[in-house]
């Protein structure tokens, strides 16, 4: 009981920082497609997937406890030039949340790489944001050692990577008792509320709308089974052995960070950079954790500047005092 006076009130400052963040279902994201449509792109997987555009692919795997809700700003702008694939990690948006223990990073992975081949994806661009860019320098040590035709490029985004970095609402969730009480007992807007709250730099950005959509899917079926699973198994075994193995990702691979991102500190980034060969790591002025969300055109700026080896892109401005 003792335990519970003392962590259960860090609950309610700390917990779902990105995790349930953009736990969303996907309908008012499509209002802003620009006109877009999703094509069909059903899987063996069962995993849910939104395909537009046409081109070399580019695949979108949103943080831990997201969903393609979090690329919403992405597809437009990149749909002309290139296939974007947007999924649902197992557990997560709309893709299924049985109640098993099959959650690990290392499914997610396997699930990924078997998505990619049933598609025949070649050249391709794997961009991952917090728990999916984990997920994502899984796949890519996969791809590079056992199809190296397929993978052309990488992207993390503020990306976890090392278990000595484990954000402080990881850790809480992974408590007995203390991450059950969270999912279960907090109501999903307040959820929500703190999620943003803390991974925004500019917290006037914050809609009603991000809070009604991402709450609305913290209480889906299955929902919270698959959340509490998904940060228990979120640190594979042998970890030290994976990170060993980011030296063998021998593709160019860009590391974006939020410079004010409180989630995950700058120095992931840094030990990222120094361990990826081909890697180049820049900064995203007044952004934090999600800047996908937060500074949606300078992180499209960088996206295709990366993807074409040419350009430079702006800090985006400083905002305005917040009142929030």
């Amino acid at each position: 009981m003792r335990q519970l006076r003392v962590y259960f009130p860090k609950v309610l400052s700390m917990s779902f920082v990105s995790l349930l963040l953009s736990m969303a279902g996907v309908g008012q994201a499509r209002e802003k497609q620009a006109g877009l449509t999703s094509r069909s792109c059903t899987s063996r997987t069962g995993l849910y997937c939104e395909m537009y555009g046409s081109g070399s692919p580019i695949l979108f795997l949103a943080g831990l406890g997201g969903s393609t809700f979090s690329w919403r700003y992405m597809v437009a702008p990149l749909a002309a030039e290139h296939t974007v694939f947007l999924i649902d990690l197992r557990g997560q948006g709309k893709s299924p949340k049985p109640h098993d223990k099959h959650y690990s990073v290392l499914d997610q992975r396997d699930l990924i790489y078997e998505f990619i081949v049933e598609h025949d994806l070649k050249q391709l661009t794997l961009v991952g944001n917090s728990y999916g860019g984990a997920v994502s320098l899984l796949v890519a040590i996969k791809l590079c050692s056992q199809s190296p035709n397929r993978l052309a490029k990488l992207i993390l985004i503020d990306s976890g990577g090392y278990p000595d970095h484990l954000p402080d609402f990881l850790v809480l969730l992974r408590t007995p008792i203390i991450g059950w009480l969270a999912v279960h007992l907090l109501p999903p807007r307040l959820q929500i509320r703190i999620v943003l709250k803390k991974s925004y730099y500019d917290q006037c950005k914050i809609t009603q709308e991000q809070i009604d959509t991402y709450a609305k899917a913290i209480a889906a079926r299955g929902g919270r089974h698959a959340l509490l699973q998904l940060a228990k198994q979120v640190i594979p075994k042998d970890i030290e052995g994976w990170i060993a193995k980011y030296r063998t990702i021998s593709v160019p691979t860009l590391i974006l960070w939020g410079e004010d991102d409180h989630v995950l500190r700058r120095d992931v980034g840094t030990r990222l950079h120094a361990a990826i060969p081909n890697s180049t790591l820049e900064y995203i002025n007044y952004a934090g954790h999600i800047p996908q969300e937060e500074q949606p055109d300078a992180v499209v700026c960088r996206i295709k500047a990366f993807l074409t080896s040419g350009g430079s892109c702006p800090q985006p401005p400083q905002p305005p005092k917040c009142n929030h």
